[in-house]
């Protein structure tokens, strides 16, 4: 545009010197306004620099009236600009008016007519106009697609980042899920060492005391025998008694311990209970029929219970946000009951997806021969109530 513009100043230079250095002098005017005009954004500034250059342009043509035609070309120039920087209302306003008044102009001071100007200068600034808006709308297009573009770009490199985050996040996350369970195991496995630990401890304190108690009967016994036959007598009779009684302790002890390789059963419920209570966050109430002799249970049977109970805490430790659980473990007839409750925060009536960890649990019960109900509780929280028949599972150890 500004090599047109020059172009177009230098092929109409006057001859007169006046007239042509203040031709010259409009023109260089308007290639330094026009220039500016792509370095300013407020409105005010490009309307105030189009303003003043249509003023010098209309200025010249009031000194140099045989230059009028001039004018017209910078009018031409002024109405493309106006229509490409400036919106559409405020565009169409301004070039609007510059163009009456320099037609206005035209005709009461240069002989022109409304019929040619209309028919020739406005069509010919319209197309102008029109032109340089049509360029202006396909430029605010085209800024407008790469703005999406780059904001496409910036938003898949903002979720890239956002998804390695996610990642290491997922990962940090799992590694600290095995862990848990790691430990949760752990606490657990602690739990049956603690209990065999104390078992022992008993061991040594009674079953020890007694043997002990046999010894310096059976060294004393061959003097008594000299002396007191009845007394002799008496002290085989309580040796007998303290040994049917170690061993009677003893098997009870053994076949508590021996239920299976963790140390499942009664003893072993207590202490999973005990140790768990003190491991975590978590106010555990246990309430085991102590009237009903555990030893009469199948192995199989306490297996399933402690199995079952500890996949229970362990899926509250892990996703309940619980409090407080009830466990009750009652016999009833030729089966035993095991209801389990927690406060968690399962709602009532909600699905409950049942992972590999209470899958296990209905497979073990089904083996078992019993039967198993999960699911979440009123008004919220996970329950479990389990049912394992004993005649069957007897009969099942007796037969084969």
């Amino acid at each position: 545009m500004s090599i047109a513009l020059i172009y177009v100043c230098i092929q109409r230079l006057p001859d007169a010197p006046a007239a042509r250095w203040a031709e010259i002098g409009l023109c260089l005017l308007y290639v330094a306004g026009l220039g500016a005009v792509f370095k300013l954004s407020s409105l005010r500034a490009l309307s105030l620099v189009f303003a003043l250059l249509y003023g010098a342009a209309l200025a010249y043509g009031f000194f140099f009236k045989d230059q009028f035609s001039l004018l017209l070309i910078l009018q031409g120039f002024l109405t493309s600009f106006i229509a490409l920087k400036l919106p559409d209302l405020l565009s169409a306003l301004e070039a609007g008016t510059f163009l009456m008044i320099t037609f206005v102009l035209l005709v009461y001071d240069q002989d022109y007519t409304w019929v040619s100007l209309l028919r020739q200068e406005l069509f010919i600034h319209i197309g102008l106009y029109a032109l340089m808006r049509t360029v202006r709308i396909n430029r605010g297009r085209d800024i407008e697609r790469m703005e999406h573009a780059e904001e496409q770009r910036r938003n898949a490199e903002e979720l890239t980042v956002v998804h390695a985050e996610l990642a290491q996040t997922h990962d940090q996350l799992r590694r600290a899920h095995e862990e848990l369970e790691r430990a949760t195991l752990q606490s657990l496995r602690y739990a049956v060492l603690e209990e065999r630990s104390r078992i022992a401890r008993d061991i040594h304190d009674s079953i020890g005391h007694r043997l002990t108690s046999v010894i310096v009967q059976l060294q004393a016994l061959p003097y008594v025998l000299r002396n007191d036959e009845a007394k002799s007598a008496e002290i085989v009779k309580n040796v007998l008694g303290v040994a049917r009684s170690c061993l009677q302790e003893v098997r009870t002890v053994v076949h508590n311990m021996g239920v299976d390789e963790t140390g499942a059963g009664a003893v072993s419920v207590r202490s999973l209970v005990q140790q768990t209570t003190s491991s975590f966050d978590l106010d555990i109430t246990l309430d085991l029929d102590e009237s009903e002799d555990q030893d009469i249970w199948p192995l199989d049977t306490a297996v399933v219970l402690y199995r079952c109970l500890q996949e229970a805490l362990t899926n509250t430790i892990r996703h309940a946000q619980a409090k407080r659980v009830e466990v009750s473990i009652k016999r009833s007839g030729e089966e035993i009951m095991l209801h389990y409750r927690d406060d968690g925060e399962l709602a009532s009536g909600s699905d409950l997806h049942e992972g590999f960890g209470l899958n296990g649990i209905r497979k073990r019960c089904s083996e078992a021969g019993g039967r198993c109900e999960i699911g979440a509780q009123e008004p919220h929280g996970f329950g479990m109530n389990i049912w394992l028949p004993l005649a069957a599972l007897k009969e099942k150890e007796t037969y084969g």
